[in-house]
C-alpha cells in the first residue's frame, strides 16, 4: 500500500476511520519532530498529527512530554471509542502539538499533558482532558494505551503512564476513560505507590473469569475493571520481566492461563504459569543461577502430540548463540515436548498462517547485520535448530524490511483482512509502502474473525513490547468449536 514519502515507522494501527466497513491505518514516523499519519484502506492519505518540539527528545526512558513509541512505550491507539461505527486516534499529547485540522495544543508549560481524542477522517481533536498530575513534580509521563470493556458493555480507554523518580525507581499510574462523543472522562485512577506490585514492558485486557467485563492485566498484577487491585504475584516470587502472555493455554483446565518470564531474578526464577483469575501458581521453572535473566518467552499450541499449547523461552543473552534455550514444554503437563533443548524455536512471535489451528512463528534474526525476517513452522517430527526451521515466508524477497528498517519486529501481526488467519505488516526500505503478508495456504477449518473476539481485540490496541494477541477461548490442535462471541455492530 502506498504512503507519503517520510522517515522510519515502528507502528501501524488498524480501525475504520470513515465507516465503511474496511480497516484504514495509522502510522507513526519516527522523526524529529515525530508524526503521525493516517491512511484508508486503499492508500488515501487522511491527514497528519505532528507532536512537536516535545517529541524530539526520544530518550526511551525519559523523552520528551509528547514523544511516542520509544522502548516499552506508545501512547497513541485506535478504536471506535463512542459506537457511531467510525474508529477514533487516542493520543498523548503535550505543549505544541498541531493536530490534523492545523489546530494547535497548549499547555501551561512543556511537562503538563492531556490525552486527546481525534477524529479519524481528519486529525481534528474530539475531546481533550488533561493527565492527572499526582506524579507532575517528576517530569512528563511515558504511556502505553489500549482499549477494553472495563463494563462490560462500552469501550474504555485504558492508560498506563509511567515516570522515573529522580535516578531510581518509577512511579506508575494506571487511568481509565470515556468517550461518549462530545467528552473525555475519567473513570478511575489508580496510583502503584509504594505497593509491591511488577510491571513489565506490555499490557493485557481480557476477561479472566468470564463475567463479560475485562479485566486490566501487568506481567506481575492483576486490576479489576474498576480500577481495584485484583491480585498481585509479587508475594509468590515474581518480579518484573520481559513478556506474558494470557491464554486458554490448557483447553482441559476450566478458564485462562498465564504465563511470564522473569529478568535477572535474584532467586533464579525463569518462568511462571498460573491462573489468570485467581493469581494461583500451577508451577515455576527455576536455575540455579541468581540473576538468571529469561529475556524472551512465547506461548503457542506448536505441537500437536500434547494438549493445549506449549510454552519456551531463552535464558542469558538475547540470540540463539549465546543463550541458552529452557526447554519446549508442553504447559499442561510441565514435561518437554522435544527432549533435544537446543531444537526448540526463537521465542519472539506466532502467526496463525496455514490451514491447520497450530501457530506458525514470526520471527527475524537477533543480529542487526542479518535479521532475515520469515515465517516458520516448527515440525515436531523434524525438529530443528531456529536458523534451520522450515520457512513459510522470507520477507526480504518481496522487498519488506521490520520496523525502524532493522528491528526484529514487525510494524503489526493480526487479523487485519477478516479471515481467523494473521496478517503480517511490514514496509518498504524507503517506508514509502506498507508491505502487507496475507496467506494464500487454503483450509478448511471455519471460524469467525479474530478481529471479532473480544479478547484479541482488546489485544490489537496495545503495542508496548510488540507481543502476540490471543484468542479467549482455545485455537489449537484437537479444539472445540468456539461459542458465538456475544457482540453488535456500531453505528
Amino acid at each position: 500500500m502506498p504512503l507519503r514519502a517520510g522517515g522510519r515507522i515502528k507502528f501501524v494501527w488498524v480501525g475504520d476511520l470513515d465507516g465503511d466497513g474496511a480497516y484504514d491505518y495509522v502510522l507513526d514516523r519516527q522523526t524529529a519532530p515525530q508524526k503521525l499519519e493516517a491512511y484508508r484502506s486503499d492508500g488515501t492519505f487522511l491527514w497528519e498529527v505532528d507532536l512537536g518540539p516535545n517529541s524530539t527528545n526520544q530518550n526511551n526512558i525519559e523523552g520528551g512530554s509528547a514523544t511516542v513509541d520509544v522502548g516499552h512505550n506508545d501512547g497513541v491507539t485506535v478504536y471506535d471509542l463512542d459506537g457511531d461505527g467510525r474508529a477514533e486516534v487516542a493520543v498523548r499529547v503535550a505543549n505544541g502539538v498541531t493536530f490534523g485540522d492545523g489546530s494547535k495544543h497548549t499547555e501551561a508549560d512543556d511537562v503538563r499533558q492531556s490525552i486527546a481524542i481525534l477524529d479519524g477522517r481528519t486529525g481534528a481533536p474530539k475531546a481533550v482532558a488533561p493527565v492527572p498530575d499526582d506524579y507532575l513534580a517528576d517530569g512528563p509521563m511515558y504511556a502505553r494505551f489500549g482499549v477494553g470493556y472495563l463494563d462490560g458493555r462500552t469501550p474504555s480507554l485504558v492508560a498506563y503512564m509511567k515516570n522515573r523518580i529522580g535516578s531510581g525507581g518509577f512511579n506508575l499510574m494506571y487511568t481509565a476513560w470515556k468517550y461518549d462523543g462530545r467528552a473525555l472522562s475519567n473513570q478511575w485512577k489508580f496510583l502503584r505507590g509504594d505497593q509491591d506490585l511488577p510491571d513489565g514492558h506490555n499490557t493485557r485486557i481480557v476477561d479472566v473469569d468470564g463475567d463479560g467485563k475485562d479485566e486490566v492485566g501487568e506481567i506481575g498484577f492483576l486490576l479489576n475493571g474498576d480500577g481495584t487491585l485484583r491480585y498481585s504475584l509479587a508475594p509468590q516470587g515474581i518480579i518484573h520481566g520481559d513478556r506474558w502472555f494470557i491464554a486458554d493455554i490448557d483447553p482441559d483446565r476450566p478458564g485462562l492461563e498465564g504465563y511470564g518470564i522473569q529478568q535477572d531474578h535474584p532467586g533464579g526464577l525463569l518462568d511462571y504459569y498460573y491462573d489468570a483469575a485467581t493469581g494461583a501458581m500451577i508451577w515455576q521453572h527455576t536455575t540455579d543461577q541468581p540473576g538468571a535473566d529469561a529475556g524472551r518467552g512465547m506461548v503457542a499450541d506448536i505441537d500437536p502430540r500434547f494438549p493445549g499449547m506449549e510454552i519456551w523461552s531463552i535464558n542469558g543473552e538475547v540470540n540463539y548463540e549465546q543463550g541458552k534455550p529452557t526447554g519446549l514444554y508442553n504447559a499442561a503437563a510441565n514435561r518437554l515436548a522435544e527432549p533435544d533443548t537446543t531444537k526448540q524455536p526463537w521465542p519472539h512471535m506466532g502467526v496463525w498462517w496455514d490451514g491447520d489451528p497450530l501457530r506458525e512463528l514470526f520471527n527475524a534474526d537477533p543480529f542487526p547485520e542479518r535479521r532475515d525476517a520469515r515465517i516458520e513452522k516448527w515440525d515436531p517430527a523434524d525438529p530443528a535448530t531456529p536458523p534451520t526451521l522450515p520457512r513459510a515466508v522470507t520477507t526480504s524477497q518481496y522487498g519488506a524490511v521490520t520496523a525502524l528498517g532493522n528491528s526484529v519486529y514487525p510494524l503489526m501481526v493480526g487479523d487485519v483482512f477478516g479471515d481467523w488467519r494473521e496478517e503480517v505488516v511490514l514496509t518498504s526500505p524507503a517506508h514509502d509502502e506498507l508491505v502487507i503478508f496475507t496467506t494464500d495456504r487454503p483450509t478448511g477449518l471455519r471460524l469467525y474473525t479474530l478481529a471479532h473476539n473480544p479478547a484479541y481485540r482488546n489485544g490489537m490496541t496495545l503495542k508496548g513490547y510488540l507481543q502476540s494477541s490471543n484468542v479467549d477461548y482455545f485455537l489449537g490442535h484437537g479444539m472445540t468449536a468456539p461459542a458465538r462471541p456475544d457482540i453488535r455492530y456500531a453505528g
